[in-house]
């Protein structure tokens, strides 16, 4: 599928914490942590950062995007000091963060002279941005963007639009060019329908037009229904909805990888939901046979990228034949579409 030789873009996760509990986020249900047991709580040290880029990789790259599938930059303890190692041993090296940026206010302005790009996740203004990232401080975070770009950082602000900061676009456009970000970015992940519920499981908000079930315990029993009591029946449902499409492999036409927390390494951020711990991706029922010896801290990313062959092997076939759900739905043919819309 790829060589190890040809790799040149990293997708990379480096810490499964978060100081956030957005409510469409895999680590919880609706803003409920109530599926433990489902990926490992744990952040990558720098020591297992050098194990898994030696100098040599490192070399060979031309990108590297740190943005967790489970949890956020600024919570990983050697976060600064990872990204000094990539930029330090090569210096030509693009290094793309995503954030929602609401914590360690000491490491912006080194990051700033470091000169990645970050991604500043702000989802509207003061009263409006906690509403889906509960547990950040839009102040906060904008102080320390502002640390960021005046130490030399290049910052684009990345906005969900929802129905309740979609009033706020034109004003939170017009914030970034004063405090001279790079650029606004809109995004549309469907992320805008939904209740809320706080850690005691009571309803604590709605998001968008919501209509349905406000009863937590109603709401994730289905959740459990189908994920835990019987997994393989969502890959038979979707399945057999699932139109049959060719395969234009997004992480094979950019001789990409994605590299999880714990170092276990996949294809791409669609197959890393920890498909050997966690039943709730239908992915993941079809991808936990396949893997072997895929963890880079362990192996090498050389041996960790050799299962990758089985996963394209599965293409040919429909998918209650074998061929992986995320594949055929993220990267089937004409289907594959790039997640942000810039607003310049």
């Amino acid at each position: 599928m790829i060589a190890y030789k040809d790799i040149r873009r990293v997708h990379l996760e480096i810490s499964t914490r978060c100081n956030s509990v957005c409510p469409d986020c895999p680590r919880n249900f609706r803003g409920v942590d109530v599926f433990p047991e489902t990926y490992p709580l744990c952040d990558m040290s720098l020591q297992q950062a050098k194990k898994i880029f030696t100098v040599p990789f490192l070399k060979q790259l031309t990108n590297i995007l740190i943005n967790g599938n489970h949890g956020d930059f600024v919570t990983a303890a050697d976060a600064l000091e990872i990204v000094e190692y990539f930029k330090y041993s090569n210096p030509a090296l693009q290094i793309h963060i995503s954030t929602n940026a609401s914590a360690r206010p000491n490491i912006w302005e080194p990051l700033g002279r470091l000169k990645p790009t970050i991604e500043f996740r702000i989802d509207g203004l003061a009263d409006t941005h906690a509403l889906y990232r509960q547990g950040t401080d839009f102040n906060f975070i904008i102080k320390n963007a502002a640390k960021f770009i005046n130490a030399g950082g290049t910052a684009i602000w990345t906005m969900i639009l929802f129905d309740h900061n979609q009033h706020q676009v034109e004003e939170c456009r017009n914030l970034s060019k004063e405090l001279k970000f790079e650029r606004f970015e809109l995004v549309d992940h469907g992320r805008n329908t939904f209740p809320v519920f706080g850690k005691n499981k009571k309803l604590s908000h709605i998001i968008g037009p919501y209509t349905g079930s406000t009863d937590f315990e109603q709401m994730v029993q289905w959740e459990y229904q189908i994920w835990r009591d019987n997994p393989g029946t969502i890959v038979k449902t979707l399945g057999a909805s699932e139109p049959d499409k060719k395969i234009s492999c997004h992480a094979k036409k950019n001789n990409e990888i994605y590299i999880a927390a714990n170092g276990e390494v996949s294809p791409c951020c669609w197959l890393g939901f920890y498909p050997t711990h966690s039943l709730r991706n239908a992915s993941n029922i079809q991808i936990r046979p396949l893997v072997t010896n895929n963890n880079a801290i362990e192996h090498g990313i050389e041996t960790a990228i050799q299962w990758f062959s089985k996963i394209e092997e599965t293409w040919d076939k429909t998918v209650p034949n074998g061929k992986i759900y995320t594949c055929n739905n993220v990267c089937g043919e004409n289907e594959f579409k790039f997640k942000t819309n810039a607003i310049t």
